[in-house]
């Protein structure tokens, strides 16, 4: 779908491929709060991601940390050290931006108001859902067929405004984010191989017990990046997967890494996919770039499926054990749930409960969820 600077695409009767370069940046910095409270502190947290080599940042129309202007007010700080074409932002619009361009090019002004930056490198749509989804609330009500009919129907306009805004100069790539399989069908008809209209990303929950090799492969096949968030979201759970922690550590430790963390970004770039992390601890930001760094990322990308295989090969326990994993929390619901949107990945029936993607749902498990998405925004801080 999406061809980047320098790719080769190869035409066949029916199909583009397209094999795309490495990302910008191996590893990119996300800037959403752990709470509401907390979003001040993002404008240390990316102060001390940049200094520390960081060059690519995450955002959010709906992060509190964006609404706030605290990425702008880091922004600021930094100014003297490091210039705005060092550094490359990414910003998610939110939900579908259908409707009268206008009002769609007033909403990013103010985001990039609110950056004080002048241009986007990449701005995303944030979901495949309208704008202002409660995503607090039970995640099954996402995946109904009608919400897939109703992205279908939708996301013509919402892409030719997307194009808009980049022909218009205000972002110098489009793509998407929480986008699966089946949104994508539907974006395709809208957005070509290659040239203004293309998509250039899909940011998606990765990690090692939800590698998503289909939809990477897929995505890279088309030439988008892949961009993945909470990708080390099952470390928080590591110790209670049994015979799990010792033989990951000793893989990692063969690989001349010092955590599983590190193993968890190392294979994320050798399988040409960015990993977003947000921890504002300087010690891990260190470890986190010196992992995402010592490779050559070009020859992962380059390697295409048998890179990626061989990389994924090292977190086989943690994928084998995926199950367990959802099942203390260590999973996002939503990704879940806009994966299942269309009839895919239906959900299952268990112990009364409806399951999703390994995520209890419905109200009788409202309260775990929470505290599952509680659990993993305190865990960004330190990832």
């Amino acid at each position: 779908m999406a061809a980047v600077d320098d790719a080769t695409t190869t035409t066949a009767t029916t199909t583009t491929t397209t094999t795309p370069a490495a990302f910008p940046h191996p590893l990119i910095y996300g800037t959403m709060e752990s709470t509401k409270a907390d979003a001040h502190l993002v404008t240390a947290g990316v102060c001390a991601a940049v200094r520390a080599g960081y060059r690519a940042l995450d955002l959010a129309e709906h992060y509190e940390s964006s609404k706030g202007g605290h990425i702008g007010a880091a922004l600021d700080q930094l100014v003297a050290e490091v210039p705005r074409s060092e550094l490359w932002l990414t910003h998610k619009i939110d939900g579908m931006p259908t409707g009268e361009y206008a009002a769609v090019k007033a909403r990013v002004d103010a985001m990039l108001a609110l950056a004080h930056t002048d241009y986007l490198d990449l701005l995303l749509i944030h979901y495949p859902m309208p704008r202002g989804t409660d995503l607090s609330g039970d995640p099954a009500a996402i995946s109904t067929a009608a919400n897939f009919e109703a992205f279908a129907e939708t996301i013509g306009d919402a892409w030719t405004n997307m194009v808009k805004l980049k022909e218009e100069g205000l972002v110098r790539h489009i793509g998407v984010s929480n986008f699966y399989r089946q949104h994508l069908d539907e974006l395709a008809k809208h957005a070509a191989a290659d040239g203004p209209t293309a998509c250039f990303a899909n940011e998606i929950f990765v990690d090692a017990a939800h590698p998503e090799t289909s939809l990477v492969e897929y995505c890279q096949g088309q030439g988008m990046q892949v961009m993945a968030y909470r990708p080390t979201a099952f470390c928080m759970n590591l110790g209670l997967l049994d015979g799990v922690t010792d033989a990951l550590q000793a893989t990692a430790e063969d690989r001349g890494l010092g955590s599983v963390q590190q193993l968890v970004l190392r294979t994320l770039c050798l399988r040409g996919v960015a990993p977003i992390t947000g921890t504002r601890d300087p010690g891990h930001m260190a470890s986190n770039i010196e992992a995402a760094t010592s490779i050559d990322r070009g020859a992962g990308v380059e390697g295409g499926a048998d890179a990626g295989a061989e990389a994924t090969a090292d977190l086989a326990l943690v994928e084998e054990q995926a199950e367990m994993v959802d099942m203390m929390g260590g999973c996002d619901e939503y990704a879940a749930a806009f994966a299942s949107m269309g009839g895919l990945n239906e959900p299952k029936a268990a112990g009364g409960a409806w399951r999703m993607g390994g995520i209890f749902t419905g109200d009788a498990h409202a309260g775990a969820r929470r505290k599952s998405s509680e659990r993993l925004a305190l865990f960004a801080e330190v990832a």
